[in-house]
């Protein structure tokens, strides 16, 4: 467990206790308990905030996502050699903060750190490493509440930013192999060594409608629908300019996802259970291939501790099928699509809201 990780549950379970006596202190103590149920709470039931997509609350909250990560790769072109099957494995750390302004306006945003490579000497050579940092804010309107039929409706609107760098080991060594008479020094201080990191950013734009129904105490709905656009840019090594040439590219997807969760709370179990799913379609483009159609589907299941309105903790994984193709090359050096990825992810989620 990390120092952040530490830091944050002395904060949430590490709080002096106050002087009972104090009417006052009671009272404010109250109070905030009562706000904090307010904030996720609709027909008696206490939502819990989903993996797969955001929630149509407006909330103050601090978060803690730490995850681990399994990247499957089959027929991945790699030149001559044909095509390989590549594993790669990561980690990942995000945090989440939110503010609410009033109880229907507020900013939201996440700051991810994520660092994949190859999981065996094959794949670390065919596929390298990607080290990147990815950030997102934005805000939540709500739109529409109903207490009586326990109905919520909002609408986000964020920006992102990713910057990041791709290890490339196999190009290199073609390099290599193709001027045979280079020395250490040349690979050292000469531009081939440049094919070792490829810089890569994107930027981001998404916005869409989520919603939150409670069906009685110990069930509940959530869904969303939201589009997005990015813009890429990647950076690689051109050996016959002997400097980096810029390929834009871009990709618009649309996202469909639905959470149906089961919180035993109301019965005397505080144990709350979110099964989730993900439908990605969308459009893309990268450089040397005809633009290709996205389409992808996402299932997550989550286990929280519910006894505490104003805390969530839990476990939650998630996998991925059908993901977008990884871009190899074929034996002329052309780009060629993988089979169809699996993302398989797990995550420890702590988050607190005030």
């Amino acid at each position: 467990m990390t120092p952040t990780t530490v830091t944050l549950l002395l904060l949430l379970g590490g709080a002096p206790a106050g002087n009972e006596s104090s009417a006052e202190g009671n009272t404010a103590t109250k109070a905030t308990a009562c706000h904090d149920d307010d904030a996720r709470q609709l027909g008696g039931h206490t939502f819990q905030f989903p993996i797969l997509q955001q929630s149509a609350f407006v909330t103050t909250h601090v978060g803690l996502r730490e995850g681990v990560a399994r990247y499957d790769v089959p027929d991945l072109p790699v030149g001559r050699l044909g095509t390989t099957d590549v594993l790669l494995t990561g980690v990942q750390q995000s945090v989440d903060l939110g503010l609410a302004f009033t109880d229907w306006l507020g900013v939201a945003g996440f700051a991810r750190g994520t660092v994949i490579t190859g999981a065996n000497a094959r794949s670390l050579l065919v596929d390298g490493a990607t080290v990147e940092l990815v950030g997102q804010a934005g805000a939540i309107v709500r739109v529409w509440r109903n207490e009586g039929s326990g109905t919520q409706l909002s609408l986000r609107g964020n920006f992102g930013y990713q910057d990041g760098s791709e290890v490339t080991v196999l190009p290199l060594v073609r390099g290599i192999l193709n001027n045979p008479l280079l020395t250490v020094e040349d690979v050292v201080q000469g531009g081939i060594g440049e094919f070792i990191l490829v810089p890569r950013t994107e930027t981001s734009v998404n916005g869409g409608a989520f919603l939150a129904q409670a069906l009685g105490r110990t069930f509940s709905l959530q869904a969303s629908a939201n589009g997005e656009y990015a813009w890429r840019e990647r950076e690689p090594f051109d050996v016959a300019t002997g400097a980096r040439v810029t390929q834009k590219t871009h990709a618009a997807r649309v996202n469909l996802t639905a959470a149906l969760t089961a919180d035993f709370a109301s019965l005397g179990v505080p144990v709350a259970l979110i099964g989730e799913y993900l439908f990605s379609t969308g459009e893309e483009t990268e450089v040397g291939l005809p633009d290709r159609t996205l389409r992808s589907s996402t299932v997550a299941l989550g286990v929280y501790y519910s006894g505490r309105p104003n805390l969530q903790v839990g476990l939650g994984a998630a996998t991925t099928l059908n993901a977008a193709p990884r871009i190899g090359l074929g034996e002329e050096g052309q780009p060629l699509e993988s089979g169809d990825p699996t993302l398989s992810y797990a995550q420890l989620i702590l988050r607190y809201i005030w």
